[in-house]
């Protein structure tokens, strides 16, 4: 995964005591951020330092509707430590910036930080940008932030936090118009179908199938196919081991939110042997994932990342 190796070595530099970065990466709900994220913080798991608590790089998810004060209560929460709702903003910041102190923090992972700009936010873009500015500052942090491709108006609306950021490390799905990117789908695909075999259910459809009806539900987004795989595994989970067929996969699709073209749905054809998908199909269903995404997406330059 390309953002795994790029965000890690991020964070190895920050922790390697290289300058602080700021990080944003806006992607689409179902993209799969959530695993990315999940998978930086079991690589920088906490530890204990002459009996303290070191976390390195603490995740924080900030709620809907944040305010000035829900901000730092949010990141002491993460620490694991509550604080009375009496306490001023001004003080909870002051505790935050002492306990992330203590616990050598080098590297915040804002999960979710688009919340910050969703229509009728409690706190405007440019305090909300300047908030986090300060965190930085003040603590010579990196901070990595994920949203949907919204967060950028945190970004625009400060023109300091723009110049001390990376370009934008953009998220996007996979794209069936472009080859590589269908290349490094299938690979997830196989990789899920390696894991089911090694568990004894092999899944006996052809690898090809797989991959395109597969894709016709996520319309490339590999949170969507992580859930569908997730949902095939819960259907076999009270099951002696045997090969798991295609009847199996229609009825795990049933259980998963189809993401691509409502014109064309996964696995319906009962013919297995003619199953095979037209790359229109494909084409179509990763524009329907794009345009339903069209509020917060803005129009990138180039389509499509390999992850």
């Amino acid at each position: 995964m390309e953002h795994l190796s790029t965000l890690t070595r991020r964070i190895d530099d920050s922790l390697a005591g290289f300058a602080p970065k700021i990080i944003r990466v806006p992607g689409p709900s179902g993209v799969g951020k959530s695993s990315l994220i999940a998978n930086l913080s079991r690589g920088y798991p906490e530890s204990r330092v002459d009996g303290r608590r070191h976390v390195p790089v603490l995740v924080v998810e900030v709620p809907q509707s944040a305010t000035a004060k829900l901000l730092p209560k949010s990141v002491l929460r993460a620490l694991g430590i509550q604080v009375a709702s009496s306490m001023t903003a001004g003080a909870m910041f002051d505790m935050m910036v002492t306990q992330l102190r203590l616990a050598g923090t080098r590297v915040v992972i804002f999960d979710e930080v688009s919340h910050l700009v969703d229509e009728g936010s409690r706190v405007p873009p440019r305090a909300a940008s300047d908030w986090l500015k300060t965190l930085a500052d003040t603590l010579d942090l990196s901070l990595i932030l994920f949203g949907i491709p919204r967060l950028e108006r945190l970004f625009s609306a400060n023109e300091q936090l723009r110049r001390r950021a990376c370009p934008a490390l953009d998220f996007w799905p996979y794209n069936a118009s472009e080859a590589h990117e269908m290349v490094a789908y299938h690979a997830c695909v196989a990789n899920y179908a390696r894991m089911f075999a090694e568990a004894a259910y092999p899944i006996d459809v052809p690898a090809r199938t797989l991959t395109e009806q597969t894709y016709l539900l996520t319309g490339g987004l590999i949170g969507v196919l992580a859930d569908f795989m997730r949902e095939l595994a819960s259907l076999m989970a009270h099951e002696a081991p045997r090969a798991i067929t295609y009847s199996d996969c229609q009825n795990a699709c049933g259980s998963v939110s189809h993401a691509g073209s409502p014109h064309r749905l996964a696995f319906q054809n009962t013919d297995t042997e003619n199953a095979g998908v037209e790359p229109t199909a494909l084409r179509q269903a990763y524009v329907h994932v794009m345009t339903s995404n069209a509020a917060s997406i803005p129009v990138p330059k180039k389509q499509g990342v390999q992850h």
